[in-house]
């Protein structure tokens, strides 16, 4: 419990939020007592939306050729154009992530982050195939050490209206380490080429920083 609370993004990253429930709190014990319990549990919802779990995938530690998961969530969808390419790549993974689910990104491999890119967009629901083109979003491009790029795309959602990004430009990343975060309802793509063999479906459910991917 102690590290749940110590580890805890709310501190960091939503501390509008919690003057905001502070301040409710207080009007609510002025005027109307009853609805701190709402206030409460709201307060709860936060912690356990904000949490930041260490996760390992242990396979990648004796196995370079692992690319991990970037996020939480539930595989909605894998398209594979080879021939006509997707943003210059041969796949897309898309993993939607529930109000639920842990919102923190972990980097998929080991390399060195070339672009990171932001653009604004629309905030229509995550689930939709579209909101990859259309939502805001934020790229991250990562290349190994033997010139393979994969890019990680956080895309905002109807609910989710903030991404962000601890990293930036020419820093280097370790596969599993945490990169950023959305906050609620969202999705994350990630896009890959021909030579990453996948091996999850859709429908599966994956967790950031500790499922297998696929691999190289």
């Amino acid at each position: 419990m102690i590290s749940f609370l110590k580890n805890n993004l709310f501190w960091t990253e939503a501390l509008p939020i919690f003057f905001v429930i502070l301040g409710v709190g207080v009007v609510s014990l002025i005027f109307y007592k009853p609805f701190l319990f709402v206030v409460f549990g709201f307060f709860l919802f936060c912690l356990f939306f904000f949490r930041n779990p260490d996760r390992v995938c242990n396979e990648a530690s004796t196995d370079s050729s692992v690319i991990i998961s970037p996020a939480d969530g539930k595989i909605i969808d894998i398209v594979y154009d080879e021939k006509n390419g997707i943003e210059g790549y041969a796949q897309r993974v898309s993993i939607f992530l529930s109000p639920f689910d842990v919102h923190v990104n972990w980097a998929p491999i080991s390399g060195k982050i070339k672009e990171v890119k932001y653009k604004k967009g629309a905030f229509k629901v995550a689930y939709l195939p579209k909101s990859s083109e259309l939502n805001e979003r934020n790229d991250l491009l990562i290349e190994d050490e033997d010139g393979r790029t994969i890019r990680v795309r956080q895309i905002a959602g109807t609910i989710a209206r903030r991404i962000v990004c601890w990293k930036r430009e020419g820093e280097l990343v370790e596969a599993g380490q945490k990169f950023g975060m959305i906050k609620f309802g969202s999705r994350v793509d990630i896009l890959l080429p021909a030579a990453a063999k996948l091996n999850v479906g859709i429908g599966q459910k994956v967790y950031g920083g500790q499922t297998v991917l696929g691999r190289w």
